[in-house]
């Protein structure tokens, strides 16, 4: 979503728009270093469509995909980022992150590992079942996200033959639940419609208040990814500063 961008945005020097084909794309300096900016949208099918015309139309020498995402280990606490060293789907291969990119995150990331599923994580339960299905694979120290686009981020960067990661945020633990018409208010490619949740609240108004704690943890979720993806940029391209870095912000909810 736009709001989990525009913290880094705000950063940029020299920003301009992209023509982006329905993508909204701007190009500017981030410090010594040029990046090109792009919101995806929530959902595989708009990650996936856009991240590839962001790539096309701004060939990039690497992909920092950012965004909020639910968390499947227990010790996770809102607002943790998780640098992404390994994304798998429920079925599908397991695809690892670039290890230049994973150490210029530092310490300021847990190292982990993301599950992308085809639906929201909206209980304790279900978050707790595609925990073992992903926990085998990041190791048991590692920390275990689930989000709905990284797998589709990592595939458009292998096709592009570039170097990945991911950079999460914490939104949810592993013990809560989200409201149930987050999962009724999407569309055939996997976004959450704002109009069908409205529309949901009306029959539903006792998921208010969870909504719009959700949305603040959003909204400190963008803070703190605006500073790790800063960080992972300056240390990346130091040695490069011309070459550009394109980054896709997508949303979890």
């Amino acid at each position: 979503m736009p709001e989990e961008l525009a913290p880094l945005r705000a950063l940029l020097t020299d920003a301009r728009p992209v023509a982006g084909f329905g993508v909204d794309i701007v190009a500017g300096r981030l410090g010594a270093s040029r990046v090109v900016l792009a919101v995806t949208g929530d959902g595989d099918r708009n990650a996936r469509v856009r991240a590839a015309v962001v790539l096309a139309l701004a060939p990039a020498r690497s992909l920092l995909a950012i965004g909020v995402a639910g968390a499947l280990s227990a010790d996770l606490v809102p607002g943790e980022l998780v640098a992404v060293t390994h994304v798998l789907r429920e079925r599908g291969p397991l695809l690892a992150a670039s290890p230049q990119l994973v150490d210029a995150a530092g310490p300021h990331a847990r190292v982990g590992s993301a599950l992308t599923v085809d639906h929201i994580a909206d209980s304790a339960a279900e978050k707790q079942r595609l925990l073992a299905i992903a926990a085998p694979h990041g190791g048991t120290a590692a920390a275990v996200v689930v989000d709905l686009e990284s797998a589709a981020y990592a595939e458009a960067a292998i096709a592009a033959r570039i170097p990945w990661l991911i950079l999460r945020a914490v939104s949810d633990t592993a013990a809560e639940a989200l409201p149930a018409l987050l999962n009724r208010s999407r569309d055939a490619g996997g976004a959450v419609r704002r109009g069908r949740v409205v529309a949901g609240l009306l029959r539903e108004p006792s998921a208010l208040p969870r909504l719009l704690g959700l949305r603040r943890r959003v909204t400190a979720c963008a803070e703190a990814l605006a500073l790790g993806a800063a960080r992972v940029i300056a240390a990346h391209c130091a040695g490069s500063p011309a070459s550009p870095t394109a980054l896709a912000a997508a949303a979890r909810t």
